[in-house]
């Protein structure tokens, strides 16, 4: 998969892909506008491959909703969550209104620094062995957008 004596590592994507300069695009994801595809194959990227790291806040107190929880959807695919001094608070639904939503098959991760909170296994947010994720400093949990307001767990550290 890649060269270890390389000082970074190479990638081989053997599956069709469009590749814009400076974005990567796949599945339904239209490339950026103004960009032209380049067209080759076996062109291989070397780098490193970062994602976005954004904050996570709890839902606001006026909102009346403390279980519905909104991550910055352009922002990135980790999030630093936030507790704001609370973290025994309890996660339900993530962007579960239709603008807010993750493309399908996007992968998160929430990173917590306090123990105490409570990601709830329920019909939105389906964990592994049904069993709900609770944070220890720490700690974090990865998630599969589904496409609609559903998630799925990949994986988690606690």
């Amino acid at each position: 998969l890649y060269d270890k004596t390389a000082p970074y590592f190479y990638f081989s994507i053997t599956g069709d892909v469009e590749l814009t300069a400076p974005t990567l695009t796949f599945g339904q994801s239209p490339a950026t506008p103004g960009a032209s595809l380049m067209s080759s194959s076996g062109a291989r990227m070397a780098g490193t491959l970062a994602l976005g790291t954004a904050v996570g806040l709890p839902p606001a107190p006026e909102l009346g909703t403390p279980y519905y929880w909104k991550l910055p959807k352009n922002e990135g695919n980790i999030f630093i969550m936030d507790m704001q001094g609370d973290p025994d608070r309890t996660i339900i639904r993530l962007n579960h209104r239709t603008a807010d939503r993750f493309p399908r098959g996007t992968i998160i991760t929430m990173m917590f620094s306090e123990a105490g909170t409570t990601v709830k296994h329920n019909g939105y947010i389906k964990l592994k062995n049904n069993q709900n994720f609770v944070s220890v400093p720490n700690s974090s949990i990865s998630l599969m957008a589904g496409g609609s307001a559903s998630w799925t767990e990949v994986s988690r550290n606690e």
